[in-house]
Formats: structure tokens, C-alpha cells, sequence
């Protein structure tokens, strides 16, 4: 969840999806996308500025009451923030990172949006993994065959930021008001699924970016499967705003 202030509030960065994609097609998401081996590799480890001591401290979820949901190993862990990071640069075209030095490197991505982890190499760069705030985790109800085990992360866009859509598995990139957002949804006009649902209202909860960054960074993690019901999702109301 890409965010930036935005007047005396502050929008997020939605994507929608391709309408051939198997997952939710022609839905507004935040950029994501699936862990690769290479995002697990020693290589990608190499390429990523963060410490076992500040990983623990991230992936602090715990399962919530009845939720038999796995949680991230330490090389997972490691794993998931590379993914966030290159599906972020690949879908978004917003590139977090630093030099050798520890500083930021410009904010949207450099010329086409080749191999993440060739391009970090190259230009001897590092995945700013410390960009990202774990928020929360949700797995698909076991009703399903096809479960994802999703990982929600936090950040805020470098003010030379500039996010577009790939124009493959994405389309139509915009930055809109989580409150916008909802109130499009309701009118019919901004297909949401559950999950994004439920970010949004507890984004919009907030006036602006930095009470919602101070939020996530201290907030608990209950990682949950919501219910399916006859309509689609919901959240036990003992999880409503607990997770």
C-alpha cells in the first residue's frame, strides 16, 4: 500500500487488475504480487539493506483465535520484503532503494522496468526493505482451492515518485483518497474485492500520513482468514478492528 500525502490528507496508489488475469480480474488493488525462489535467494538477501533484528521486529503477527494461518519463517520474512519490493518496481514502476552509501535513490523507476534483481546489481543498489511496514495478513478461507497467504505492507512514496500502471498484468494506475475510493466502490463505479475493502476503511481512518505510518508501526497483527458467507467475505466482529 503506496502512499503519499496529499494536501492536509494523503491517497494511496491502486492499480486495476487485467481483465485475462486469473486472480480478481478488472479489480482495483495495491501492486503485489507472488514470493519467487529468486526473491528467497542468498542473491536477493545480498541486495536488501535490513537486519535479522529489524526482520523479527516487522513480522511480529500472530495467529488470530481459530485462524490456523502459517506464519513467515525468517528466510520467508526476508523473502516477502524483496517480493513487496520488485512487484512494487514491476507493477508500479516505484523503485525504493539506496545506494552503497544508505541514500535514497531517485524514486520511480529507471528507464524500462527490467529484472529488479539485475537492476540492483548493476547500478550497485540495495532494496530498501526498511521503506515497508508490515500491516497485515490475510489467508483465503479453506473453501477455496486456491488459498493466498497475503502479506499487506505500508510505505510512503519518495516525493519524485511517479506510479503507472505496467500496461500488462496492471492497467489504469491512479492515486485516490481511500475514502474516494469506498465512496466509488458504493456508487458502482471502482470494482473493490473484500480484502481491499478492509484496508481502505482502516487507511481512511486517518488524516494523514504520518499518524497512519506512527499506526502501523505499533499496531497489533492478527493474521486471520475472514468467513465465507453467502455474499462473498466478513470478519468475526471480535476481528473487526483488531487486526
Amino acid at each position: 500500500m503506496l502512499v503519499r500525502p496529499a494536501g492536509a490528507r494523503f491517497e494511496v496508489f491502486m492499480l486495476r487488475r487485467s481483465q485475462s488475469s486469473h486472480f480478481v480480474p478488472d479489480a482495483y488493488v495495491f501492486p503485489g504480487g507472488t514470493v519467487s525462489e529468486t526473491d528467497l535467494s542468498e542473491r536477493a538477501l545480498a541486495r536488501m539493506r535490513i537486519s535479522p533484528h529489524d526482520i523479527d521486529a516487522q513480522f511480529r503477527a500472530e495467529a488470530a483465535p481459530a485462524a490456523a494461518v502459517p506464519l513467515a519463517t525468517k528466510r520467508e520474512a526476508a523473502g516477502l520484503l524483496f517480493a513487496a519490493l520488485r512487484e512494487l518496481f514491476e507493477e508500479a514502476g516505484v523503485l525504493l532503494a539506496r545506494d552503497a552509501r544508505g541514500e535514497a535513490v531517485a524514486g520511480s523507476a529507471p528507464e524500462s522496468r527490467s529484472d529488479f534483481l539485475e537492476l540492483l546489481e548493476t547500478r550497485d543498489l540495495y532494496a530498501d526493505a526498511r521503506a515497508l511496514t508490515f500491516f497485515s495478513q490475510w489467508l483465503t478461507p479453506a473453501q477455496f482451492p486456491d488459498r493466498y497467504n497475503t502479506h499487506f505492507f505500508l510505505a510512503r512514496a519518495l516525493p519524485d515518485a511517479v506510479a503507472a500502471a505496467d500496461a500488462h498484468e496492471t492497467h489504469d494506475g491512479l492515486w485516490i483518497s481511500p475514502a474516494d475510493a469506498l465512496a466509488r466502490n458504493a456508487a458502482g463505479d471502482l470494482h473493490l474485492v473484500y480484502p481491499t475493502i478492509k484496508h481502505l476503511q482502516r487507511l481512511a481512518a486517518f488524516a494523514n500520513v504520518d499518524d497512519l505510518l506512527e499506526f502501523a508501526r505499533t499496531k497489533p497483527i492478527l493474521a486471520l482468514t475472514p468467513d465465507a458467507v453467502e455474499n462473498g467475505f466478513a470478519l468475526p466482529p471480535a476481528l473487526e478492528d483488531a487486526w
